[in-house]
């Protein structure tokens, strides 16, 4: 199998509400989602992580949330699921940096949200039926 290599990355989305006076303990919850699309050739692709987090106990107070988007060559690579965890690595260490950096310079303590193993059984790929629901285009 081949490389799949970096083009680079994009924040499409940043937002933080933080209205939490003092310092206090947060108990924070964390979603997170990722994705991967093809163009038509299936020779790149796009990985998009976002991540969700916000207190269990004051939501509305504390919250925050950040979609990034990773762009690959991913021409020698056929399976799908192996490109889906390669570009998952690849974009996590991008996005968590960000996150810890974007806190601090907030006047927050650095939040580093936590790596999720990526394995076979939890990777669903879709299009296997020729949909066009994972394609980009280019």
């Amino acid at each position: 199998m081949g490389d799949l290599v970096f083009n680079g990355i994009k924040v499409e989305e940043l937002d933080l509400t933080n209205k939490i006076e003092g310092a206090v303990s947060l108990d924070i919850s964390q979603r997170a989602s990722f994705n991967v699309k093809y163009t038509r050739d299936d020779k790149k692709c796009a990985a998009t992580l976002t991540i969700d987090m916000m207190d269990k106990n004051q939501p509305i107070d504390f919250n925050f949330k950040i979609s990034a988007v990773a762009f690959f060559d991913c021409d020698q690579l056929s399976d799908k699921k192996e490109i889906h965890k390669k570009a998952y690595d690849e974009i996590f260490p991008h996005v968590r940096s960000m996150v810890i950096t974007f806190f601090v310079n907030s006047g927050l303590p650095p939040i580093a949200i936590p790596k999720v193993k990526m394995d076979d059984a939890n990777i669903k790929v879709s299009g296997e039926d020729n949909s066009e629901d994972d394609k980009i285009y280019s």
